[in-house]
């Protein structure tokens, strides 16, 4: 009687395992959208007339001419664009706004780890 116990939650374990592992492995995919490309457009197009060693304000207080200058910007470049601002970090672009869109894909790449490489 004993070893029937044993037998029936054995089974019962075994099968909640594959139940959850399964249900796990399919409800997750893996984002393998490469923002990075998408991203440094954007900041061609927005932030190099200033945030660049020849811009207008020389690129200070960040200059963003390499990969990865613009990798490890990554977190102050989400919040300059999507808030929240502070005193010490301004709304990016000065005078504008990005798009909704530019705003998400920035977002995403941050989401995915902001790096170089995606």
């Amino acid at each position: 009687m004993k070893s029937r116990k044993i037998i029936g939650w054995s089974f019962a374990l075994l099968a909640f395992g594959l139940i959850t592992s399964c249900s796990k492995s399919s409800s997750s995919t893996p984002d393998t959208t490469a923002y990075f490309p998408k991203v440094k457009t954007i900041i061609a197009n927005n932030c190099l007339s200033c945030h660049s060693s020849s811009g207008s304000w020389s690129g200070r207080p960040t200059a963003f001419d390499s990969d990865s200058a613009i990798a490890s910007s990554a977190t102050i470049i989400n919040t300059a664009v999507a808030g929240p601002w502070t005193f010490m970090v301004k709304k990016m672009p000065q005078g504008s706004a990005l798009s909704a869109a530019d705003i998400a894909t920035i977002e995403a790449w941050v989401n995915k780890g902001g790096k170089a490489t995606d």
